[in-house]
């Protein structure tokens, strides 16, 4: 997400970008539901570093822990995020050092040493357990970041190893990202720019956003484009499914791969039901998709700011029906922008864009 300094001026554009959008789509609601749980159930709040945006279950050292990317999202940001660990058997956290930090990659340009860590992926290849992390760095007043890449890591006990950084062009606004058992992958760009105009456009359904592809020996490509702030994505290699969370769209959307990086035309599912601002998406053990939701958009400018809590809500899909279950939802006091779900175990946790802890909530189906 993009986040604005002048609410006011934010509400002027948002109303000037209604009358000119003319899209097919938009998840911006002027009201804002009421978001009770109406069982009872008991949450646990685990704390790590600020801004626990994404998070992916690791059990590359013989047991399960959640990876959690961090990075400070309000006012005057440090120059970097960081990575944590959660023990998911103790709730032990450990925040993972680097052997060569992310800021030291580009030492002849300053205006690059900063690093804010975003959407993650897990993979093993040949054996080795690989972190992948889209990074944002240099971020300039109002207009983005001077440069968007993706680093890989491997895996250790509680060191992350520098690998390989990726960059191209076709990264453009880059949220999250999928890898496939080949080394290719897919991200999800929410935009064509990074800028407020952009955000505003995007969240009214101008469909600027892609889905791009990576082959480490064919290079870049856009199976998909135009899509109205695209977010999480899932890959199912065996059915040959693409999913995908269409953001402004309110949709949760299944695609059949014809051929790698190929969308076979025609051959979109949508969700019945509406899911606003739907962000990251993971896949639980029995199978199940799940994701998070953003449904009271202005409430979430105003969280980006300190100013107040905003609703979180958390859905299980069906990837055969794509029947998207509501299972948990909070009108923000108890944790405001959830951006990822991730069900291990009887045990729903989820993370955050901006605060700083995951919220380990007990729940079984």
């Amino acid at each position: 997400m993009l986040f604005f300094q002048n609410y006011t001026t934010y509400l002027a554009l948002v109303f000037l970008a209604s009358s000119l959008a003319g899209c097919k789509c938009s998840a911006v609601s002027l009201g804002c539901a009421d978001y009770e749980m109406d069982t009872p159930y008991t949450a646990t709040p685990i704390f790590t570093g600020p801004g626990t945006e994404d998070m992916a279950l690791d059990t590359s050292q013989g047991y399960p822990r959640l990876i959690v990317s961090c990075d400070e999202r309000r006012g005057k940001r440090p120059p970097s995020g960081s990575f944590y660990a959660i023990n998911l058997q103790t709730r032990d956290t450990l925040r993972l050092a680097f052997d060569q930090d992310p800021s030291t990659l580009f030492p002849n340009d300053e205006k690059l040493s900063d690093w804010h860590p975003h959407g993650i992926a897990l993979a093993r290849l040949g054996g080795t357990d690989y972190l992948y992390s889209v990074t944002h760095r240099g971020k300039k007043r109002g207009q983005g970041y001077r440069s968007d890449e993706i680093l890989r890591f491997r895996i250790g006990a509680d060191t992350l190893f520098y690998d390989t950084l990726y960059r191209d062009k076709a990264l453009k606004t880059p949220n999250d990202i999928f890898v496939l058992s080949d080394g290719s992958f897919y991200v999800s760009n929410i935009l064509k720019k990074s800028s407020m105009w952009q955000f505003i456009r995007g969240a009214f359904g101008a469909k600027t956003g892609n889905i791009v592809y990576y082959h480490p020996e064919n290079g870049w490509k856009a199976p998909l484009s135009k899509q109205a702030y695209p977010n999480g994505i899932f890959v199912d290699e065996a059915a040959q499914h693409l999913y995908m969370m269409h953001g402004a769209c309110q949709e949760a959307n299944r695609y059949t791969l014809s051929a790698p990086g190929q969308i076979a035309p025609g051959s979109k599912t949508t969700a019945p039901q509406k899911i606003a601002m739907g962000d990251n998406l993971t896949r639980d053990s029995q199978g199940y998709l799940w994701a998070t939701s953003h449904p009271c958009l202005f409430k979430f400018l105003k969280h980006s700011k300190g100013k107040g809590p905003a609703p979180s809500l958390a859905y299980r899909i069906d990837p055969q029906t794509m029947e998207a279950e509501l299972v948990y939802q909070n009108n923000g006091e108890e944790i405001s922008a959830a951006s990822t779900a991730l069900w291990h175990d009887g045990k729903l946790y989820l993370s955050q864009v901006f605060d700083n802890f995951v919220l380990e909530i007990d729940w079984t189906p």
